[in-house]
């Protein structure tokens, strides 16, 4: 396999004694506007610290370091004065990279103890990267000066050509995350950087609470001028009329996190209005605004920590009073971090092969084998196609020694018999197919046993053959519930179901307003992705908006009652001949009831319609017909996956909405167990960067895209899953549906169908030029 060029999207510059990569991701002019707009439309109200560091707030960071009360800087600089030598004789490496290097002030302790090494800046801020490199180079002719500004997610891949190295990370930055950032944070170190590198890390201890609250309450009064700087800077930059004399700052202990957290106290109501982005803040009298916090560490607990992600303690540096350390780690492998990823290959398989067989447990031999739509296959060839899927690319692919049935092969190829004319061929009854089942898996089973992940197989490393068979069952239980949906005399009663949730939050806007510039489209994941989402790559977007939620019901319904279906200039030429065709006048499950109140039939049941909640079942030719009626059309699927995973932050994309911590029932709708879409609102912890809900889950969402291949596209590991169905007419769904599975959906995953169906569990949202 060859690997990305991780040097894509960078720029080289070349200055007198030193060279700098500038990550061409730079960060748009409205990015401060739209991470306020993050911060403060969630509740509790936050702003992210990095802005703290302006021009003005870096010089009177500068100040607080001075003051007597602020331990940390001088505690750890004298630390690295005196073990410089130490640590460059225990790491023996030549290079050192150092994460958020600011002025470098304190690195210089260990600069002079690396003479003919390299040293590497990664920092933000390309200003200060270019002075301080300057200056480097300058001082330490001897020493190698290269700089790279970017944000550390994005200059992690840069640094597996720099090994052998020691990574370091000081003044207990890492104390900014929480215990979920810190989590993902050392993953990607541990992933960054090469069995035996060091990573040096400083942690600020805990101690006690007076030392502590000292140290952000300085008498000078710096701590309080960083906070409000804050809120200058928006006045500045922002054009935001905030009363400064309003804004207290606080900054205290909290012993259940231990973490000092520091905010902004408004002592009189205040207004923060954003007219480009659409959106107005109201912060009411003693409302709290948290700024930043700084977690306080146990030496022994970020040793564990690490440990989880394959670092072993070398040495722990502390001073004598124990306020401070600096502990030297280096990296053994990644095992104890990717050990149960393939381990998880059998736990995958026997999660969708239980659900599988629980969703179709409470239908009839009839049910099964009856063809109930021509748009959906008898669910017993659904059943069959599994088990050949998993015989094929399981059990055949990996022993080309293993027996070929040609005629089991046939029938269960979907090229080969199209949906409408599978209900002529000869298909196996209820315990035929079952059988067939149960014998493919204990052979897979067996397999497993004693299959190696060998990592230069592409179907084989970390597992990916039996994630893709895997998937692949999630996505036809998905199927089946589609089918099962149509069966129209079926009153359908699965084996578990909870209410669909009920909006948590309103939406106090209508849509995100989405910057102009550059992303990175797409994935070059190879242990869950298919061929359809690689390679990653970069696409240029102008500004636009896209709705914050997916259509709601009463949105639609308004739709109707305006004559949405009767006005032609509403409707593309295939739409509208597809309308007349087939008479549609509402969303496929919607029922008019006797009393002229809408009614939405789910599974067998008539219920009223929830107004709340995102329209579902509607067609491609529908959605577009409503964008327009609206005054707005549908997002390309690159605005759509734009808005949904872009971190304007980090600059890199978030696998989920939320991040790249897995799906939870907090964060979407998803895992077939609500039987309907939740309302609008009800997953607001599932929110992406830009603050648009329900982007995973609850509805497909349609987009205005046609299914074609990225560029650099090369099918994997067979051409019949996407590149036969390029150029087909079909067009793109993102997102996933209530009736999804976790396995089978994240930001890059690409969906498809032709622009007239609507048995899909698809919804929409909408979009405009900004």
């Amino acid at each position: 396999m060859t690997r990305p060029d991780p040097t894509d999207g960078f720029r080289r510059e070349r200055h007198r004694g030193f060279e700098l990569d500038v990550d061409a991701l730079e960060e748009p002019a409205d990015g401060f506007a739209q991470s306020v707009v993050r911060g403060l439309s969630d509740h509790p109200r936050w702003l992210h610290c990095r802005y703290l560091y302006d021009d003005r707030g870096s010089e009177i960071f500068e100040r607080i370091c001075e003051q007597p009360e602020y331990y940390q800087t001088r505690t750890e600089a004298a630390l690295l004065a005196e073990h410089a030598r130490e640590i460059r004789r225990t790491a023996g490496a030549p290079t050192l990279v150092e994460l958020g290097s600011g002025s470098s002030g304190k690195t210089r302790h260990l600069l002079r103890a690396w003479p003919g090494g390299r040293y590497v800046a990664v920092d933000i801020s390309l200003g200060m990267l270019r002075q301080s490199c300057a200056a480097l180079a300058a001082e330490l002719p001897g020493l190698e000066v290269r700089g790279i500004a970017a944000s550390y997610e994005r200059a992690f891949p840069l640094l597996r050509d720099l090994s052998p190295l020691v990574l370091i990370f000081l003044g207990s930055t890492i104390g900014n995350l929480n215990p979920q950032e810190t989590a993902d944070f050392l993953d990607r170190v541990s992933a960054a950087l090469s069995p035996g590198d060091h990573f040096l890390v400083g942690i600020d201890l805990v101690k006690d609470v007076r030392t502590l609250e000292a140290a952000y309450n300085d008498r000078a009064g710096w701590s309080e001028a960083f906070t409000k700087n804050l809120f200058a800077r928006m006045n500045r930059e922002l054009g935001t009329r905030l009363d400064l004399s309003a804004i207290e700052h606080v900054a205290y202990y909290n012993d259940q996190l231990d973490r000092i957290e520091i905010s902004a106290r408004f002592a009189r109501a205040q207004v923060i209005e954003l007219p480009d982005l659409g959106r107005r803040f109201r912060l009411a009298r003693g409302e709290m605004v948290l700024t930043e916090i700084s977690r306080k560490f146990q030496v022994d607990e970020m040793a564990a920590n690490a440990a989880r992600f394959g670092f072993e303690t070398v040495s722990v540096l502390t001073d004598p009073t124990k306020a401070f350390a600096v502990l030297s780690m280096r990296l053994r492998d990644r095992r104890s971090a990717t050990a149960g990823r393939e381990s998880s290959a059998g736990t995958h398989l026997a999660a969708a092969r239980a659900r599988t067989l629980e969703l179709v447990e409470p239908l009839t031999d009839e049910q099964l084998t009856r063809q109930h739509s021509p748009l959906m296959s008898p669910i017993v060839w659904d059943l069959g196609h599994i088990a050949n899927y998993e015989e094929i690319w399981s059990i055949r692919a990996l022993d080309p020694a293993a027996p070929v049935m040609e005629d089991v092969d046939w029938i269960y190829d979907p090229v080969a018999n199209p949906r409408p004319t599978r209900k002529h061929l000869p298909l196996p009854d209820r315990d035929g197919t079952l059988a067939y089942m149960h014998g493919v898996r204990a052979r897979v089973r067996r397999q497993l046993a004693q299959v190696n992940f060998d990592p230069s197989d592409p179907l084989l490393a970390d597992g990916y053959v039996y994630k893709m068979i895997a998937q692949h069952e999630a996505q036809h239980s998905e199927t089946i519930l589609q089918t099962i949906q149509l069966i129209g005399e079926l009153t359908y009663e699965p084996g578990r179901r909870v209410e669909a949730r009920r909006a948590l939050v309103s939406m106090d806007a209508e849509y995100a307003v989405i910057p102009a510039g550059p992303f990175v489209m797409g994935t070059d994941n190879r242990s869950f992705a298919y061929d359809n989402e690689r390679p990653a790559h970069v696409v240029e977007l102008a500004r636009y908006r896209i709705d914050l939620a997916p259509v709601t019901n009463a949105q639609y319904l308004a739709f109707m009652l305006d004559g949405g279906y009767r006005r032609r200039e509403l409707w593309t030429d295939a739409g509208w001949l597809w309308l007349k065709e087939t008479s549609v006048r509402h969303p496929a499950q919607w029922v008019l009831g006797a009393d002229e109140r809408w009614l939405e039939r789910s599974f067998g049941r008539l219920a009223p319609l929830v107004l709340d909640r995102p329209v579902v079942h509607v067609s491609w030719y529908e959605a577009a017909a409503y964008a327009r009626w609206a005054g707005k059309r549908l997002p390309t699927e690159a605005e759509w996956e734009k808005a949904t995973a872009w971190d304007l932050e980090t600059r890199v994309a978030r696998r989920y909405p939320w991040g790249d911590m897995p799906p939870s029932e907090n964060h979407a709708n998803l895992d077939q167990r609500t039987f309907a879409p939740a309302a609008v609102g009800a997953y607001p912890r599932g929110r992406s960067f830009f603050g648009c809900h329900q982007m995973i889950g609850d509805v497909w969402e349609w987009t205005a895209s046609d299914f074609a291949p990225y560029a650099g596209f090369v099918a994997f590991p067979y051409r019949e899953y996407s590149e036969v169905h390029f150029g087909k007419g079909y067009k793109v769904l993102r997102g996933g549906s209530w009736a999804t599975r976790p396995i089978a959906i994240r930001n890059t995953f690409r969906n498809w169908d032709l622009p007239q169906r609507r048995q899909i569990f698809a919804g929409f949202r909408c979009a405009a030029d900004a």
